[in-house]
């Protein structure tokens, strides 16, 4: 009998690790591919092995008589649901809801926002971590072992998508073009600073909106559209300063990026949001959500003079939880963490 069984969502259109692959990917590291059962729901239709810990995939097409059936056949210890949208609503039905809140108050998701009143226990999932991000930092251990570390070349960067982040106050979500806005503010009152990169290729759905609202921002694009990874990891670890706004949601994959490359990270304010892997809070300078941005460049451009060392002990608080930029058995109290939120 597997400890884990998770079973995927199928209600959206999206790659294996926002169906739930990540978690099972994540889980089989720590325990093994034989503890760690994967089904789909219509895999489970067919067969269905018992499990110590249930993990239920949202969106979901399942029924609420088929999630009981799935509860009585697998027998689970613990129940727990997760969805991998970067929306701040729950991704269950109003019927799986009254079905699952009756075996269940744990829900997981990829950050944690504390607005949200949902009166569940809201838990964090782990994220399909890119192996190119490891390959780098494994190839930057080398390099700073051997005492060639990359010297500063720019005074910030940033390349990314014009995506919208989607915030969340007094109860209703807000669309924050963040990442257009920062932008724009450095390039109109900070021409004097070295800075790389831009809006990578690609529109955020609400481009139209976007448009609207700034006109023509084509000026921020970066040339050419976009950068390979060799070349967009080499101006990272080259900047005193780095830029982490939000995505869709106000997580992101930069800000792991970032302060894996050692530069000082400028961030979408995270002192009280969360994700499973937990960011050096005071180890980066915080942007208010809505707030100038410019002013907290100035001040972690200041702080990577004061402190060169922030950006390795940065690194040093990450991999407390990772080896490398990746998950890893040896870093026990990650899985510690994950575990502790389901009990």
């Amino acid at each position: 009998m597997p400890d884990w069984l998770v079973i995927t969502a199928d209600g959206v259109e999206a790659g294996r690790g926002v169906r739930g692959y990540a978690l099972a990917w994540f889980l089989q590291t720590y325990f093994g591919r034989r503890q760690v059962a994967v089904l789909s729901p219509h895999d489970f239709r067919k067969s269905l092995p018992a499990a110590d810990t249930l993990c239920l995939g949202l969106p979901s097409s399942l029924y609420p008589e088929q999630i009981n059936q799935l509860l009585r056949d697998a027998r689970p210890k613990r129940v727990a649901v997760f969805d991998y949208l970067d929306r701040h609503a729950l991704a269950w039905a109003p019927a799986q809801e009254a079905v699952l809140r009756q075996h269940t108050d744990v829900y997981l998701k990829p950050w944690f926002e504390p607005a949200w009143s949902h009166g569940l226990r809201m838990g964090l999932l782990p994220l399909r971590l890119r192996r190119r991000m490891a390959a780098a930092v494994t190839y930057d251990r080398i390099v700073r072992r051997l005492g060639r570390a990359a010297q500063p070349r720019y005074d910030v960067a940033f390349l990314g998508r014009p995506n919208r982040t989607r915030l969340f106050h007094n109860g209703n979500v807000e669309k924050y073009d963040q990442r257009i806005e920062w932008l724009r503010e450095i390039q109109r009152d900070a021409p004097e600073l070295k800075f790389w990169g831009g809006l990578s290729r690609g529109n955020d759905p609400d481009h139209a909106e976007q448009v609207e609202r700034f006109g023509d921002f084509s000026d921020l694009r970066f040339p050419g559209g976009k950068a390979n990874y060799v070349a967009f990891w080499r101006a990272l670890s080259r900047s005193r300063v780095l830029l982490a706004p939000g995505g869709n949601a106000p997580w992101t994959y930069r800000h792991y990026e970032s302060l894996y490359a050692g530069g000082v990270v400028a961030t979408i304010d995270f002192r009280q949001r969360e994700m499973l892997v937990p960011l050096p809070v005071e180890g980066m300078v915080h942007v208010p959500d809505g707030a100038a941005v410019l002013p907290y460049v100035r001040e972690a451009l200041a702080l990577s003079r004061k402190r060169p060392e922030i950006g390795a002990a940065n690194i040093a608080h990450l991999e407390r939880y990772l080896r490398l930029g990746r998950y890893s058995r040896t870093r026990r109290s990650l899985i510690e963490r994950f575990i502790a939120q389901l009990t």
